[in-house]
């Protein structure tokens, strides 16, 4: 069974991360590319602009992103622009920053033949008992599911060619973080699923680079609590009236 190809997210100046990563994916015979992440630091004016909104930022988030939040917003884009230029079936993207887990190959194997509509698949979760609505085993120990409320993070998510489309037709330009557009998944008609337990994991006591871009600026964020807890309040609405329903895959193998 063919492997899905892997797109790793990778800094120019992060060259110890890609040979960790690129080493772990030689192992599990996983083939992959590197996209060559954006530097949110280095972005000018006029960059910023041209795919980072203020005005729906100001609506739909509770402070402004930082450039390094916009940058990796921009190289998630890239990878989700290649997936439609190049007409994938499906690409698993991930950032450089994780643990890989020996069963992540099988499960995108058996996903991308999987019969069924959907667009993501993602294999992180940091919560210990997220709440689940409907789950399927996907091997012994772990299970298929569509969460209640999507996991935070893009470690790592399978993403097919129609749900690369709908997101570059959906989010540009953008004003929350990748993570959280991706939890409003209404707003583009998205079917979103996970793996649970996840097979992903974050490197012990890593700093991330979005972290370390916001050190370099050295800027406060301008954070608007009372916005914030009303958008909460919305997401929360939205997330009781608005539920998926659509059937779970059936899985090759399964």
């Amino acid at each position: 069974m063919a492997t899905p190809l892997t797109f790793v997210i990778n800094l120019d100046k992060s060259q110890e991360r890609l040979s960790r990563i690129s080493a772990r994916l030689g192992e599990l015979e996983m083939p992959f590319e590197r996209v060559a992440a954006i530097y949110g630091a280095d972005l000018n004016e006029r960059q910023l602009k041209a795919v980072y909104s203020e005005s729906l930022n100001a609506k739909s988030y509770r402070r402004p992103l930082s450039r390094a939040e916009i940058g990796c917003y921009m190289s998630h884009l890239k990878a989700w622009q290649t997936i439609v230029d190049r007409e994938l079936a499906c690409a698993l993207i991930i950032e450089d920053d994780l643990v890989i887990d020996a069963e992540l190959k099988d499960f995108i194997e058996s996903l991308s033949h999987s019969t069924g509509s959907w667009d993501i698949v993602k294999f992180y979760c940091r919560k210990k008992n997220p709440k689940i609505i409907s789950r399927t085993a996907i091997d012994s120990r772990h299970d298929l599911c569509r969460f209640k409320k999507i996991p935070i993070g893009n470690l790592a998510q399978l993403i097919t060619l129609d749900g690369a489309k709908k997101l570059l037709a959906a989010r540009q330009p953008f004003g929350r973080p990748v993570d959280d557009d991706i939890q409003h998944w209404w707003e583009a008609d998205l079917n979103v699923l996970g793996v649970f337990p996840p097979v992903v994991h974050v490197i012990p006591n890593a700093k991330s680079d979005i972290e370390q871009q916001g050190m370099r600026k050295g800027k406060r964020q301008n954070f608007r609590p009372w916005h914030g807890a009303f958008l909460r309040a919305k997401y929360e609405y939205r997330l009781r009236t608005a539920l998926q329903k659509a059937p779970l895959p059936t899985l090759v193998g399964g």
